[in-house]
């Protein structure tokens, strides 16, 4: 590989080397005097013979960072490596090195009775960093499994096989069947190390998520997250198993979670399983990295912002992380010729922080302690020549979380997981279209715990139980327009006055989740099942349920909303390189705390309900290289849209009279880290639409983008690294505007629409490309410099419709023009 450094693999041992079989009844002709079932002997172990050198983390080799992985590795009849999975984790750079290595195994098959036979070891993969060539790959000991199918136990009295040379770290493997089929099925799941080298992304590993299958492509400076035609806020987001209100700073330019703590991200569109809830969406799991030995950290600046990490070890059972950020793109483009590209991009003003400490308690039993927050502050002005007309839109968010994670993992494999947590949410917005403010403020208390214990029952089913609970405690205040801001399904248009009417009210609302949960992996031979069931119990309060008129006493209210939500998931292995998978659930939502208002809102509001339904094939095409399509089917019912009431009824301005579908086929062409090249084609075609409870014909949801497409590639050439990116997205929908009218009394064109979500913005598309080069000052000091430039075609993409103020005329708003963000950053 022409490196100085290079690095050694071991193997690990399984000590059992026979075992007896319980055969089929085909099988039973041939007996022992006992009349017991005739034992079958291991008459051959299998044999490595091509080894594949992984490649060391550049991270963490300039760093001198060494580490072992322990891999679980299936190898077919034939000696192919079958599937590998990660037994014990080094980290996730690590972790995908080995995993790619031994996927490029070759061996020669173990032998049953003679007979070519299917077996699992337990491999130790050590990357060490020497100067002399690396050795040769030592012996392997197995424990081989008897044909698929069959249960196996000791045998005591077969004579061992001759023993073989031992490792330098020899490990137990015992056969429990074939290896654990992925839960989720439709679970997307990128590694740190992959994601912070994709184009587009500015090194930030979480931005990752808006190029998997399933995403739409979000509206400029939103953040938000849009997956399979499910509004932004039905997606739930969890860090280490605890919610967070938001993946992305307010702007979408950055993730609010330091890439150097993400171990990985998993994105589920829908159909996930009975351990989350809430939500009607689809889910995003974020894991954070296991703390190394030492001390290790990194400083590094670019256009966006500047950020920092230390890492350090204070005891042999004690490790500490902490980081933060802080932006600086509003003082940059005020030294720029473009002070003005705030007008409708909102330049943001963000800051970030993380600490996490780790202690090893005993072997396998662990506590995590972490602390998070995240603040933005979102100000944009749109001028006008009449000041009356002048729009401006500020924004305030912010959220923290401090949570414990325990974790004990049994010696035979039994793991519980308890996270307790709390935490406190914020948002202030403040809207002006000339004298006519609208605010909304949110200050939210979150607290809860997650819980769950895995146990396996043999070695063909294993059970989750768990507890899954959430509060809300929240003050809310909101004055202005009934209408500001927009919801989705409003008629409206971009800049449109408010009207007339103005209302305001303070309430407090008190949200409860207690959701016992329960789910088995039950593996049939070749199939998969995974039953399980959610019971979510949720205690709504409420401070008012009529608005303040005169004297009226204040009245609150309380009541408890009930839920089952069954879920189940097959996978059906075809072999070692063909599967099918189908999902079926119901998933349930509470109604948001700014709808229980009896002014703005209703305070009787209930549960909205959805099914997911999802069918889908995996093609393992070669070692890394495969392919996924899936096909889904979602309804919604009991959706929140406003009133269609000229004058609503009273404490009745949102009514639960919407529904919804979406339907559609996504594809996802992925190859993994072969040869220092990653990359992925993600494709969906799909509709989402919405309508009013009892309506003949649907319309297309706000967010709709029937197609998207995202093209991924990464090169590594020695300390040289090139990437691209290629998005391309439907435009969302919009409700033309065919005419207007004269408001003589507020001397202001009203306008006249046609006929809803009837246009779209113009189609999106834009090619980014990244190139970054690495340097190596030190044994362990590394400097990285990088070019990240979004937009290289210059293409004007049109981001909104928007009208002169009579109507009269049609423009649009386009997006941001090519922007190079340059940084640097120093690992020691």
């Amino acid at each position: 590989m022409g490196r100085a450094s290079r690095i050694a693999a071991s193997a690990g041992l399984a000590i059992a080397i026979a075992c007896i079989v319980r055969p089929s009844l085909a099988q039973r002709a041939g007996t022992d005097v006992g009349g017991q079932p005739a034992r079958r002997k291991v008459t051959k172990l299998p044999k490595l013979t091509k080894f594949v050198e992984a490649e060391y983390p550049a991270d963490a080799k300039a760093a001198g960072v060494e580490a072992a992985v322990v891999l679980t590795i299936e190898i077919a009849a034939t000696g192919a490596v079958a599937n590998v999975t990660v037994a014990q984790s080094a980290g996730a750079d690590f972790d995908a090195a080995a995993v790619a290595a031994a996927r490029q195994f070759v061996f020669e098959p173990a032998e049953v009775d003679d007979k070519p036979a299917p077996a699992k070891i337990t491999y130790r993969y050590s990357f060490t960093i020497k100067e002399e060539p690396p050795p040769p790959p030592p012996p392997v000991n197995v424990h081989v499994p008897v044909p698929v199918h069959e249960e196996t136990e000791p045998d005591h009295d077969a004579a061992p096989a001759p023993a073989s040379p031992a490792p330098p770290a020899p490990d137990t493997v015992e056969i429990r069947g074939r290896p654990k089929a992925r839960r989720e099925t439709n679970q997307t799941t990128i590694r740190a190390e992959q994601a912070r080298k994709v184009a587009g992304t500015q090194g930030d590993v979480l931005k990752v998520v808006q190029n998997l299958p399933g995403v739409s492509r979000p509206p400029v400076a939103s953040g938000q997250i849009v997956v399979w035609g499910s509004a932004p806020r039905d997606t739930r987001v969890y860090v280490d198993g605890v919610d967070i209100p938001a993946l992305y700073h307010g702007s979408g330019l950055r993730s609010v979670i330091n890439s150097d703590l993400v171990s990985s991200i998993d994105l589920v569109p829908g159909a996930f399983g009975a351990e989350y809830g809430r939500g009607l969406g689809g889910l995003v799991r974020v894991e954070t990295r296991a703390l190394p030995r030492g001390t290790h950290g990194y400083v590094g600046a670019d256009t966006l912002d500047g950020s920092a990490l230390v890492s350090t070890e204070l005891s042999e059972r004690v490790r500490v992380a902490v980081s933060a950020r802080q932006s600086w793109l509003d003082r940059v483009l005020s030294l720029t010729s473009a002070p003005d590209v705030g007008d409708f991009f909102p330049i943001p003003r963000y800051r970030d922080g993380q600490i996490k400490a780790t202690v090893d308690l005993r072997k396998r039993e662990t506590v995590d302690a972490v602390l998070l927050g995240a603040t933005d502050d979102l100000t944009r002005t749109v001028p006008s020549p009449d000041p009356a007309s002048t729009r401006s839109e500020a924004n305030h968010t912010g959220f923290w979380r401090a949570y414990v994670r325990y974790t004990n993992v049994s010696d035979d494999g039994d793991t519980a997981i308890v996270t307790p947590f709390f935490g406190r949410d914020s948002s202030e917005l403040v809207q002006r279209f000339g004298p006519t403010p609208a605010r909304l403020d949110i200050d939210s208390t979150r607290y809860g715990v997650r819980a769950s214990m895995r146990s396996k029952l043999g070695s063909m089913v294993s059970v989750t139980t768990g507890l899954d609970t959430l509060g809300t405690d929240s003050d809310i205040a909101r004055e202005g327009s009934l209408t500001l801001p927009p919801r989705e399904g409003d008629v409206a248009v971009f800049g449109q006055p408010p009207g007339d009417e103005y209302a305001a009210d303070t309430w407090r609302t008190n949200i409860v989740d207690v959701a016992p949960h329960a789910y088995a992996d039950v593996r049939l031979g070749p199939v998969t099942v995974t039953p399980g069931a959610r019971f979510d119990a949720y205690l709504i309060e409420g401070s008012r349920k009529t608005p303040r008129i005169g004297q009226t006493p204040s009245i609150g209210f309380s009541r408890l909303e009930t839920a089952v939500a069954p879920r189940l998931s097959a996978r059906w292995e075809l072999g070692p390189r063909l599967a099918f998978t189908a999902a079926y659930g119901t998933y349930h939502q509470a109604p948001e705390p700014e709808d229980l208002s009896p002014v703005f809102g209703t305070p009787d509001l209930a549960l909205s309900r959805a099914t997911h339904v999802t069918a889908g094939e995996s093609l393992r095409i070669t070692q890394t290289l495969s392919a996924e399509i899936v096909g889904f089917h979602k309804t919604m019912k009991d959706l929140v849209v406003r009133s269609r009431l000229a004058n609503p009824l009273l404490a009745r301005a949102l009514t639960q009279n919407g529904e919804g579908r979406s339907y559609g086929v996504q594809l996802l062409l992925r190859q993994e880290l072969w040869k220092g090249f990653f990359g992925w084609i993600s494709y969906a075609i799909s509709r989402s639409e919405r309508r009013f409870d009892g309506d003949e014909s649907w319309r297309a949801f706000d967010f709709d983008q029937p197609h998207v497409l995202s093209v991924v590639a990464s090169q590594e050439v020695g300390r040289w690294s090139f990437g691209a990116r290629f998005r391309y997205a439907s435009g969302n929908p919009r409700t033309p505007v065919i005419g207007s009218t004269y408001d003589a009394r507020n001397d202001r064109y009203d306008p006249v629409f046609g006929p809803q979500n009837s246009i779209r913005i113009p189609a999106f598309w834009q090619l980014d490309v990244r190139v970054d080069r690495s340097f190596a000052l030190g044994e362990t000091t590394r400097l990285l410099l990088f070019a990240d430039v979004q937009n290289v075609t210059n293409r004007e993409n049109a981001e909104e419709i928007v009208y002169s103020p009579s109507f009269r005329q049609r423009s649009r708003i386009t997006g941001l023009p090519t922007i190079a963000v340059i940084g640097a950053r120093l690992d020691f």
